[in-house]
């Protein structure tokens, strides 16, 4: 018996161990927020900690993600194990999580009384509501990471996973802190589980798929069918939660395979079904779902944008949390950078990526195929090198931006405005024919709508028309938890639903390329 001692946020706690265990399982058994945003393979670096004691040595793969930063106690918690008594620190800032929102105008027509859960399961984050369904009051509300992140960023790699036989495992450490969540939540309330009656939970169909247990097989490969389309009261104790066993589930339908219940959702709460003008709705996360009102009929499509604006696949990328770089602008010649939280810049979020890249643009530091130019005058000075590869530093900040950051930039940014130039070209619209674009989740709602046309992950012909609506999928759950009549209006939404497969439509693959550039 050995013991592995954990300390985040300046608190310690001590856990015991008999064989020698993984330090990503000691952060996971511990309940400490962490991702490895590559599902474990060792070279993201993202789950990064400090520690000592009896370690396992560093392998190859370790040695190259860390170089220098082993002689400093750094280890990744994917690839090294505790063999005995060992310490961990973990560094990481809390990721803030968009709970926000507009919730519409309705009618109270709850489906049962006492309390509600509407529950919104992003890829990324996890929101939580509590309300009182006669009064359709809210009492609480939590928010945390998903959990789901150690075993990778994306969809793809949790679906990857749950077929190499960690299916139970995805989903079980999802329930755990949802029910976690749950408890403290009546707690907070000084009521008793029991007294839960109805929840809506809500999310893409993978997040949805993985904690209900259905196979994601189908949606690992063409024709990427989605089965079960929900839209329906699940069986009893659906969720497996003990103390939740008796409350009614019911998940909100979703489009496909890769546009899932929450964009259902985020249309339902955003009203555009209800308006003759035509909008255009867009998550932009790792997914790039998104919904095009023409009036008439709603086209949907999804994009593999990847993590990048999420903080995955970037050197020095994290979430949106104190000591990221959250805003980035040139002034008198310098490259000036804003930090969340203030104090030590640890890396840099999606917002700020964005920004970062407009910047280097407008500075002349890279040009319109992405190339990091090293001669554009004073600003020559912040060229760096990294890996053999140029980089341009982000003023003093100490973060830098590389070729391939720039690179995997490109590849997100084309693929959210090829889906925007194909849904347009489906519905027979122009980019000025949308009366608004409107940006949902907690990435989009942090977006400089300006920058974001500047680097074309946006038409130019939309910025003036963009603003953001905050957790749009949470507040369309909140919506179905308190209104019977939502519910029906989503089922409309999704009859009424056009899926776009942009996978096979030569488009895209035509505008992909072209959007690429700069």
């Amino acid at each position: 018996m050995f013991q592995v001692t954990v300390t985040y946020r300046g608190k310690s706690t001590v856990l015991l161990y008999q064989e020698p265990v993984l330090l990503a399982s000691v952060l996971q058994d511990c309940g400490v927020p962490f991702s490895m945003p590559c599902g474990g393979r060792g070279v993201c670096g993202k789950c990064k900690v400090t520690a000592s004691g009896a370690l396992s040595e560093p392998g190859e793969k370790e040695r190259e993600t860390l170089g220098k930063e082993l002689e400093k106690g750094k280890r990744l918690a994917c690839l090294t194990q505790a063999l005995g008594d060992a310490q961990i620190l973990v560094e990481q800032a809390e990721t803030m999580v968009l709970s926000e929102g507009e919730l519409p105008e309705f009618s109270p027509e709850p489906s049962g009384s006492g309390l509600g859960f509407a529950v919104d399961v992003g890829t990324t984050t996890v929101a939580v509501y509590c309300y009182d369904l006669k009064k359709a009051l809210l009492l609480g509300k939590d928010s945390f990471p998903n959990p789901q992140g150690i075993f990778g960023a994306d969809v793809i790699s949790r679906i990857e996973k749950a077929l190499a036989g960690e299916a139970e495992a995805l989903r079980a450490c999802l329930r755990e802190k949802l029910e976690k969540c749950f408890l403290k939540l009546c707690e907070e309330q000084k009521a008793e589980p029991s007294q839960v009656d109805s929840m809506v939970i809500t999310g893409n169909t993978t997040m949805m798929y993985l904690l209900f247990g259905e196979s994601v097989e189908p949606l690992s490969h063409a024709p990427f069918e989605a089965p079960c389309r929900y839209g329906v009261e699940l069986s009893q104790n659906a969720l497996g939660m003990e103390a939740f066993s008796g409350v009614k589930v019911y998940v909100p339908p979703l489009i496909g395979a890769f546009v899932g219940s929450d964009i259902t959702s985020a249309v339902l709460s955003s009203g555009i079904t209800r308006r003759p003008e035509t909008s255009l709705l867009i998550d932009v996360g790792t997914n790039g779902e998104m919904g095009l009102w023409d009036g008439e009929r709603l086209f949907c499509c999804s994009t593999a944008a990847g993590p990048a604006f999420e903080g995955a696949g970037i050197s020095s990328g994290m979430s949106a949390a104190e000591g990221a770089i959250g805003k980035v602008w040139l002034e008198a010649g310098k490259i000036c950078c804003e930090i969340i939280g203030g104090g030590k810049a640890l890396g840099i979020c999606g917002s700020g990526l964005i920004d970062g890249v407009a910047a280097l643009l407008d500075a002349g530091l890279i040009d319109e195929t992405g190339c990091i130019n090293e001669d554009c005058g004073e600003f020559s000075r912040y060229v760096v090198e990294a890996d053999d590869e140029p980089a341009v530093l982000l003023g003093e900040s100490g973060v830098m931006l590389t070729q391939k950051d720039v690179r995997q930039v490109q590849l997100a940014k084309s693929a959210i405005c090829a889906g925007i130039r194909s849904l347009l070209q489906e519905a027979g619209k122009k980019a000025e024919d949308l009366n608004e674009l409107l940006l949902a989740g907690g990435f989009g709602s942090f977006i400089n709508c300006e920058k974001a046309g500047r680097i074309g992950l946006i038409p130019q012909e939309l910025v003036e028309k963009a603003r953001a609506v905050g957790n749009a999928a949470g507040m369309g759950a909140i919506f179905e938890l308190l209104s019977l009549s939502g519910r029906r209006e989503s089922q409309k939404i999704v009859s009424e639903s056009k899926l776009l497969e942009l996978s096979s439509s030569p488009y895209f693959m035509e505008q992909y390329v072209e959007c690429m550039m700069f």
